[in-house]
């Protein structure tokens, strides 16, 4: 009658010990596999004053950083350079900050990139804006961030970008209509406070009534 209790007691015991094994097993190669470099280059972000949040990927116990946030700073070289070390980076959000230092050529690397964004800033490299031609990006927003006609040329290397927000660049004119014309990915523009007419508007919309043009 003990054997017949028993048994399966240590059925049980046997069970749950090799389920804690394996979770422990688990948890020991997610650490030594978690990339020593983003750890280190998304605390050193945090202790700077950048928000960041975080998101689980696949069955990893780890959360990685997906989204990046600026605000009211002068971003440095060396900040450019710790954001290139987040492979997994998807949003990358600058408010109210001088870029006079950004270096495009690194936020060029974060190659899950899919939406890069700049509201209020000063000295925006718009014409180093091809250098983010490797970044999937969706969606592209430039705020306020002395914006022109010359520097959209670069804009249709983009194949899968398909929301664009310029408001508030009084240097976008009617001009800039023939270089959103070869984005075929666009959706929808957002070009509210700049200097393009009704009459830009609607000669676009001929070529491109499938995309939704806000001004």
């Amino acid at each position: 009658m003990s054997n017949e209790v028993t048994n399966p007691v240590l059925k049980w015991i046997l069970i749950a010990v090799i389920a804690v094994s394996l979770c422990a097993v688990g948890a020991f190669v997610s650490l030594m596999t978690y990339p020593a470099e983003e750890y280190r280059a998304v605390k050193e972000l945090e202790s700077r004053g950048f928000k960041v949040r975080y998101e689980l990927q696949g069955n990893n116990i780890w959360q990685y950083p997906i989204l990046v946030i600026g605000e009211d700073r002068s971003i440095t070289e060396d900040d450019s350079q710790l954001l290139c070390h987040l492979p997994r980076l998807m949003d990358l959000v600058f408010r109210r900050c001088d870029l006079s230092e950004l270096n495009l050529d690194n936020i060029g690397t974060c190659r899950k990139l899919d939406c890069f964004q700049c509201n209020d800033v000063t000295q925006f490299p718009a014409d180093e804006i091809n250098k983010l031609a490797a970044c999937p990006l969706k969606r592209l927003i430039l705020k306020n961030a002395c914006v022109n006609d010359s520097n959209l040329k670069d804009f249709a290397k983009w194949k899968t970008v398909d929301y664009i927000d310029l408001d508030n660049n009084a240097g976008i004119t009617d001009d800039g209509f023939e270089h959103f014309e070869k984005i075929p990915s666009l959706k929808r523009l957002e070009l509210q406070k700049t200097s393009v007419t009704i009459h830009g508007v609607t000669k676009f919309k001929k070529k491109r009534p499938d995309v939704t043009v806000q001004f």
